[in-house]
């Protein structure tokens, strides 16, 4: 099977030698950096209200990120680049509006680096992570569904992709290993679902954790960052899942077209409304509770993550977050 997610992910560039000294998570007001590594995240051009160009960028390593600002008089220090490129800065570390920001006064762009420097990565064992998928496709009983997983699961390419791959661009495990992560979270909140909730189709509910975001495979990929691939962009990865095990389903023989249809619309549907992204509402019990488990998974790693990313702030809460459209106390 094919997927848009890069060949397994390099650990360093070629000929890297230069080691990154400071990460965004350390960094301090007042602290100053000379020729510091950070991949580019967003990039955005603006004008003061006198009419002097300056440029905002959001910053990036392994452990989080870090707002920089380019004012007029430093732009022509900067090398011109782009949202994926590894640069070196320099410059002076302040604060705006209570967070940190970088006053940028030298840009450019580097080749000398650790990959591994930019890239997060689950803390969990990915070996681990994958017995539990392991042992939950074999207790599929239904052999259309085994048949389905198991040629998608055997196969040795898509298992290294599986294992690597993001579940996010931004919010929730956006991070290498982060879609198995999410998807064993999924799994355990499952298999607890089921015990309170025996009438649940088993077979169809955990099918459809294990294969509901296979379309972050097509949407997202892993090069100096993580970033949203064309296709992406222009279908989403909910009607590419659909797209993809729609096609599996095909070489299988006799599949019924009833437990199709059941899986697709769990597929379709685990983003549970129409204004969140599902071009169609999950109308299944199981879909319904997928839908959920999946939302829980995420909010509650999205919350974990802020958390840990301003637990040694002296506020007594975090920044709003748009995801969970809520602070969080942090004492």
């Amino acid at each position: 099977m094919q997927s848009s997610l890069v060949n397994e992910v390099n650990t360093t560039s070629s000929n890297a030698s230069t080691m990154k000294k400071s990460f965004a998570k350390e960094l301090a007001t007042t602290d100053t950096l000379s020729s510091e590594q950070f991949a580019v995240k967003e990039i955005r051009s603006g004008k003061t209200a006198a009419g002097k160009d300056y440029i905002d960028v959001i910053l990036g390593d392994r452990t989080g990120t870090v707002a920089g600002k380019i004012w007029a008089d430093n732009i022509p220090n900067c090398e011109n680049t782009k949202v994926g490129e590894i640069v070196e800065i320099s410059g002076k570390v302040g604060e705006f509006r209570g967070k940190l920001q970088i006053t940028i006064n030298f840009l450019q762009n580097c080749k000398d680096f650790e990959l591994s420097d930019f890239l997060p990565k689950t803390e969990k064992d990915i070996e681990k992570l994958w017995q539990v998928v392991q042992t939950n496709i074999k207790q599929i009983k239904s052999k259309h569904y085994k048949k389905l997983l198991s040629n998608l699961f055997d196969d040795k390419e898509f298992i290294e992709k599986f294992k690597q791959a993001p579940a996010a661009e931004k919010i929730h495990h956006a991070y290498i290993g982060g879609l198995i992560e999410h998807v064993v979270d999924m799994l355990n909140l499952a298999n607890t679902v089921i015990g309170d909730y025996p009438e649940l189709n088993r077979d169809l509910l955990i099918s459809g954790v294990l294969l509901h975001d296979l379309g972050k495979l097509e949407e997202l990929a892993i090069g100096n960052t993580i970033y949203r691939t064309v296709q992406g962009y222009l279908v989403g990865h909910l009607p590419l899942g659909a797209i993809m095990i729609d096609k599996e389903i095909d070489k299988i023989k006799d599949f019924p077209i009833e437990d199709r249809s059941k899986l697709i619309n769990c597929i379709l549907g685990h983003h549970e409304k129409l204004e969140f992204g599902s071009p169609v509402r999950p109308m299944t019990r199981e879909a319904f509770a997928l839908a959920h488990i999946d939302n829980l998974s995420a909010k509650v790693n999205t919350a974990n993550q802020l958390v840990e990313d301003q637990s040694e702030n002296d506020e007594e809460f975090t920044d709003r977050n748009f995801a969970l459209e809520t602070k969080l106390y942090l004492k």
